[in-house]
């Protein structure tokens, strides 16, 4: 009899100890999937938050300009981003935007002056709810923070995106106050891509108002008839392609040199003209009026990228890249039968991308992701 009973309150033992091990085992199951749920959330929130300082940054590094209105607009585009972070629930706020010379730094949110600004960094954070954490940390949110710089960074060498037109530099005695050190063009004033058959120093019909100098002229002249500014192969279809989708059959490089190949062919007009129509801006009259109308307005086709060059003496070589912007299409359909010449407003530094000018000194730039 006590042999039976010692058995069952062995039984009741072993039940006991079953019901407890399965009950700790259950807490501890549930406390792995509770961490699991809040680190896995935490997991998604910083690539969420990675993706949106990523995207910020880039979009607010092509507003730089060198300007304090340059600098606001960046600000605004990092507050205008529709990323989202709990899988495209909540928005993103108070992100951190700052500025920088270099993608090396030094940082200021406010820097008295935009000149050369050419970096921005954006942090960004997300608030992650937490489960089992909660009662670890004592909090209910934990925060996750995620980084980003992007810069205009200078770019030499193209195989591509370079307008097939090849203004002259300017020397000392055609340049005007304000002129950049490198090509002697002063942003605002027009200058010449194609010239005219016959140019004439003061006439309007076959000069660009900002070539209007015997120096400058002298140069245009110096090569005889073909040097006319246009630097591609003069078929209709590769003509076609270099000024309407930036083709290049020749790689380029700041200094080389450039080859002119003539320019009064009537596939040159037709392309520019379709070049112009492909902005959403067709027409403001000036550059400035073109920018101020912001991104609503312009897309940026009417910013072109074309090699400044030297002149004959200087074997037509490349000193820099400048952006130019294509006036109303008007002024081109006039040009017909390369009597008269193709102007453009200079602009200054180029970035790709962007439907303004560059922060930094005269060049091509390109916005790149750092880190």
């Amino acid at each position: 009899m006590e042999q039976i009973q010692a058995g069952r309150v062995g039984r009741g033992r072993r039940k006991g100890y079953i019901l407890l091990a399965t009950s700790l085992s259950l807490l501890a199951v549930l406390g792995l999937s509770g961490l699991a749920i809040d680190l896995g959330r935490m997991y998604i929130a910083k690539h969420e938050a990675q993706n949106y300082v990523d995207a910020a940054s880039l979009r607010a590094a092509l507003e730089l300009n060198g300007t304090q209105t340059g600098l606001q607009n960046a600000r605004d585009t990092v507050a205008a981003s529709v990323n989202r972070w709990n899988f495209g629930f909540n928005p993103f706020s108070g992100a951190l935007v700052e500025f920088a010379p270099s993608a090396a730094g030094p940082w200021e949110s406010n820097p008295p002056t935009a000149a050369n600004h050419l970096s921005v960094r954006v942090t960004g954070q997300a608030n992650v709810p937490m489960t089992l954490m909660q009662t670890i940390i004592q909090q209910a949110t934990r925060p996750v923070r995620a980084m980003a710089i992007s810069s205009q960074v200078s770019k030499t060498k193209f195989r591509e995106g370079l307008f097939p037109f090849s203004p002259f530099a300017h020397p000392p005695s055609a340049q005007l106050p304000g002129a950049d050190p490198i090509t002697g063009l002063t942003p605002g004033q027009i200058y010449t891509l194609r010239w005219a058959a016959s140019p004439k120093l003061n006439n309007q019909n076959t000069t660009c108002s900002g070539d209007r100098y015997q120096d400058v002229l002298d140069i245009a002249q110096a090569g005889g008839g073909e040097e006319r500014g246009f630097i591609e192969n003069t078929s209709a279809s590769i003509i076609r392609q270099s000024i309407v989708y930036d083709y290049q059959s020749v790689f380029r490089q700041v200094g080389d040199s450039v080859t002119m190949t003539g320019g009064a062919k009537q596939t040159m007009q037709d392309a520019i003209v379709e070049r112009i129509r492909q902005d959403t801006d067709t027409t403001s009259n000036t550059f400035a009026e073109y920018f101020n109308g912001g991104r609503t307005r312009g897309n940026g086709r009417r910013l072109v990228a074309a090699p400044i060059n030297l002149g004959a003496p200087g074997g037509y070589q490349i000193v820099q890249i400048g952006a130019f912007y294509l006036l109303d299409e008007s002024t081109y359909l006039s040009a017909q039968g390369g009597n008269k010449p193709f102007c453009a407003e200079y602009v200054g530094a180029y970035v790709q991308g962007s439907t303004g000018p560059g922060a930094g000194g005269p060049g091509y730039y390109v916005v790149r992701l750092q880190e």
